[in-house]
């Protein structure tokens, strides 16, 4: 009687259904909360020096060498007048 309607062929995709909703929704959590981690890391550590902020710009891969380099530079020159 209810397989004239679908229902047995449409049974088994409901919990797949489920299942792909509650991974998007805790997919967009983690990403918001690791997003807003990075920010809240950057924006909290005001008391590091300008030193300390290029390496870590370094470190993570924001700048090249050569970057990190001549802005060292220009920080240790202005540093010393």
């Amino acid at each position: 009687m209810f397989w004239h309607y679908g229902f047995f062929l449409g049974f088994p995709f409901f919990p797949l259904f489920g299942l792909i909703f509650w991974i998007i929704i805790i997919s967009l959590f983690w990403g918001r909360s690791r997003h807003w981690d990075k920010y809240h890391d950057h924006h909290t550590h005001t008391n590091k020096s300008a030193e300390d902020v290029l390496a870590d710009r370094f470190a993570h891969g924001e700048i090249n060498e050569k970057e990190y380099e001549e802005r060292l530079e220009v920080l240790k020159k202005h540093s010393k007048k």
